[in-house]
This record gives structure tokens, sequence and C-alpha cells, in this order.
């Protein structure tokens, strides 16, 4: 289906299609964060079926974690959240140099929450089906970790590039969305295993 332009001038025509592509990305990613987003609602339940198939959770003889470097990694990631839409705001406000140092500070706190969350895996004593779900789940997250930060990464050079602005900011805004998906993504996976 062909959209007819006739009588409209370049530069409408070129700004409708700037939005219409810009719509199509936001659409592209929100299905995109619905479909990773089961998988991570997928992981829950295999948990919650591991947990019915045992006597009790975890299992005989194997205690229970310790939640308290899980508790201070989620404030980190949380905090990184924060720096994020930072970055996103400045970007907004073509403030670059505040933009650029809060995506410093979203990737630096998003390799703490990686180290302190595989010093957390490392620490998960091997036990069968307890210790393969909560390192499936771990590991899961850590992956989509260090996908964002790449992605921060990058947007970070694009920036310093001057490819953004507060007309044209949709990358920035793309990973900042990501980056929440993330931190929403870890704070479901943390009740699960931690507080469940």
């Amino acid at each position: 289906m062909s959209v007819n332009l006739a009588g409209v001038t370049p530069y409408d025509q070129e700004q409708f299609l700037r939005e219409r592509a810009l719509k199509n990305a936001r659409l592209g990613l929100l299905l995109w964060r619905i479909a990773n987003g089961l998988v991570f609602i997928f992981f829950g339940f295999a948990n919650a079926l591991m947990r019915q198939a045992q006597p009790s959770w975890p299992p005989p003889g194997v205690a229970r974690l310790n939640p308290t470097l899980p508790i201070i990694v989620t404030g980190i990631i949380l905090f990184s959240g924060v720096m994020a839409s930072r970055a996103l705001a400045q970007t907004r406000k073509n403030q670059h140099g505040a933009a650029q140092t809060a995506m410093l500070a979203t990737i630096g706190l998003g390799m703490a929450f990686l180290v302190g969350l595989l010093t957390a895996m490392s620490q998960v004593p091997y036990s069968g089906p307890y210790s393969s779900i909560v390192l499936t789940m771990n590991g899961f997250h850590a992956v989509h970790v260090v996908v964002a930060s790449l992605m921060m990464g990058y947007i970070y050079l694009k920036s310093r590039r001057g490819a953004y602005s507060s007309e044209n900011h949709w990358g920035v805004e793309a990973v900042v969305i990501f980056w929440h998906f993330v931190d929403l993504m870890w704070l479901f996976f943390f009740a699960v295993i931690y507080v469940l």
C-alpha cells in the first residue's frame, strides 16, 4: 500500500516519512520487549515448575542463598536506570556533555552490577535443579546487561560525534527504554530467585 503525497511540499513529505519511520521503530521496540519479556516470564514459570517438583525449595541439604549481594546489585541497577533517564533528558535539552557523562555512569553502574551478579553466581552451590535454574536465570539476565551496556557505549560514541539533538534522539531513547526493560526484568528475577 503506497501513500499518495501529491500536492505536498518536499519538506512535509520528508517530515511525514520521518515520523512514520519513528512510529515503526517504536512499534518494533515494543513488540521486541513483549516477546523478550515473555522469555523472562518463561524462566519464572520454569522456576515455579522446578519448585513444585521438589519436596522443599531450596532442596534438602542446600542452604538458602544469601540475598545481601543481590540486594546491593539491585540498588546499583536501579540507580543505573536513573542515570540512563538522565542521559535521555539531557539529550532532549541539547546538554550533550551532561548526557554523555550520564551515559558513561550508566555503563559503569551496569558493569558494577555485572561484577556483583557474577560474584553472587559464583556463590551458588551446585545442587542439581536448584543451582541450574538460578544460574540460568542470572546468566540470561547478565547477557542482557552486557548487550545493554554495549548498546549504551555505541550510543555514547555516536553522541560524541554529534549524532543526537533535542529533535533527533531516537537512538538514545531506544537504548534507555531497553535499559529500563533490563531493570524491570531484574526486579522480577530478584523476586523469583531471592524472595519467593
